[in-house]
């Protein structure tokens, strides 16, 4: 007879998408599914996605995710989320969505909100409740909570409004007490009576419904713990969970996440300091818009042939572009790409004859790892240990931009082998929450893997240390114009 092997559920609700996933407590992925959903854009800033469309695809995830792994719901020992950050919508007494959840890509403003902006700071769910408020005072008059997306997903699965610390600080939230803001929650116009309870990462908060596993085909009574945000959740998941270790995670952006024991503050206002999923925690992140989506850009109006011959020939349009990239020297020749494309500031430096299309592919994934080494000179100047870097997201597949992450940034990659870290970190804090593990340090012992280690080759970043002033100058003076801010 095989014995039972214990299983963790994970709900990874992204912005394209929600995958389901199982691990066992070795941190291997024992199935999953994936299920896309689509954005509503239909005017200038607007960014909204339907809750209950994100419950019926992880419904069906789960169920797939199920029956592939053949896994027996009897053998799921706790269910947790990753989720977005910062998008959020109304409910009612019932839970019942009174409006669709305005995203965190949404950047439409109302007259409150552009009056609030200092208060409001990086709290960016706070702009979205004002627009409702504004807009639609009739939604807000009616709602019972604001949820963000693991909060809808508890209720979901447990019937509670709760929230975790990692996604409740883009609400009215003390980032140092670590609870509500109650004086700023009453200078927005938004009471603490509209917002769910918070508690801890990795909190038993419930258990599945009768309800949710009719749904899901989880069994009731399963524990249901406390998860979070996807940014802080990876860290765990890549196992940056001491000191001078920091997560990169390059995909449609880039962020850069350190680990702190209490809140400082980037004295520029570039980084910002969160509360982290690790209890009494901290991160500083620093993000760096439009990496990755710069080289879709490039291979969807400039790579025809690649995907055409991907298409032909049944690999990845990207590992074509980055064969061409390899065939370029670092440096790119002298070619620097500046990262700005979000903000109609993107550029394309020292472009002469003597340049071609695959020089162009090899600057803008150099780019990454000049706008890293960036950030990480900031983390580094604000006293914090930079020795590792633990690299996830789509980049990290690439062999070739994990050797220019290492060179550029001068630091040894790490690379784990589960691509999806944070639906891991997940899975770690909800097997310390049901006492698998007695910490979450123990935890990722036995669940982080690392399959590749790279480290930088001395000679390459001779070549970047000398682009890496000019690229900086360019991207700060950049950024000054979008800002309207001096950059000494």
């Amino acid at each position: 007879m095989v014995g039972r092997e214990e299983a963790i559920a994970v709900f990874d609700v992204g912005t394209t998408g929600v995958r389901a996933l199982l691990f066992n407590l070795e941190g291997s992925i024992l199935g999953g599914a994936y299920e896309e959903y689509p954005t509503i854009s239909e005017h200038p800033g607007q960014s909204e996605q339907v809750p209950d469309v994100w419950w019926e695809a992880s419904c069906r995830t789960i169920q797939s995710a199920l029956k592939n792994a053949h896994v027996s719901p009897s053998d799921v020992v706790a269910v947790s989320v990753c989720t977005q950050r910062a998008t959020i919508f109304p409910v009612d007494k019932s839970g019942r969505p009174l409006y669709r959840a305005l995203t965190w890509m949404d950047t439409r403003m109302s007259p409150s909100a552009k009056k609030l902006k200092k208060v409001i700071g990086q709290r960016e769910s706070l702009n979205k409740v004002l627009w409702i408020k504004d807009n639609v005072p009739s939604v807000f008059e009616q709602t019972f909570k604001f949820l963000f997306v693991d909060s809808y997903f508890y209720f979901k699965l447990a019937g509670v409004f709760v929230s975790d610390l990692s996604n409740a600080f883009y609400g009215p939230f003390d980032v140092e007490k670590l609870s509500w803001n109650e004086k700023l929650a009453d200078e927005v116009g938004v009471p603490l009576d509209k917002w769910v309870e918070v508690y801890p990462s990795g909190k038993v908060v419930g258990e599945v419904t009768v309800e949710a596993a009719r749904e899901t085909q989880l069994k009731a009574g399963t524990p249901v713990v406390v998860g979070g945000g996807d940014q802080q959740c990876s860290c765990v998941g890549v196992g940056a969970v001491r000191h001078g270790i920091v997560k990169v995670t390059t995909g449609t952006g880039t962020f850069v996440d350190a680990l702190i024991d209490k809140p400082i503050y980037d004295p520029f206002g570039i980084l910002f300091t969160l509360p982290h999923v690790l209890e009494g925690k901290w991160v500083v992140e620093g993000v760096i818009p439009g990496t990755g989506s710069i080289l879709r850009w490039f291979r969807d109006n400039f790579g025809h042939l690649e995907k055409k011959v991907a298409e032909d020939v049944g690999v990845d349009a990207y590992s074509i572009l980055e064969d061409e990239a390899e065939t370029v020297s670092p440096g790119s020749d002298g070619l620097l790409v500046i990262p700005l494309f979000n903000f109609g500031k993107g550029a394309i430096y020292n472009l002469s004859f003597a340049h071609s299309r695959r020089h162009i592919i090899r600057a803008i994934m150099e780019c990454n790892g000049f706008g890293i080494r960036g950030l990480l000179d900031i983390i580094s100047g604000m006293g914090i240990a930079v020795e590792e870097l633990r690299i996830d997201g789509g980049g990290a597949r690439s062999k070739l931009w994990r050797q220019i992450q290492a060179d550029v940034t001068g630091k040894r990659i790490s690379v784990p082998c589960i691509e999806e870290a944070g639906a891991l970190g997940a899975a770690i804090l909800a097997s310390k929450g049901v006492k698998l593990f007695p910490s979450v340090e123990k935890a990722v012992e036995s669940m982080v893997k690392i399959s590749e280690v790279r480290e930088p080759r001395h000679e390459n970043k001779r070549v970047y240390d000398e682009m890496h002033p000019v690229f900086m100058k360019l991207l700060l003076s950049s950024y000054s114009e979008i800002t309207g801010q001096s950059q000494n």
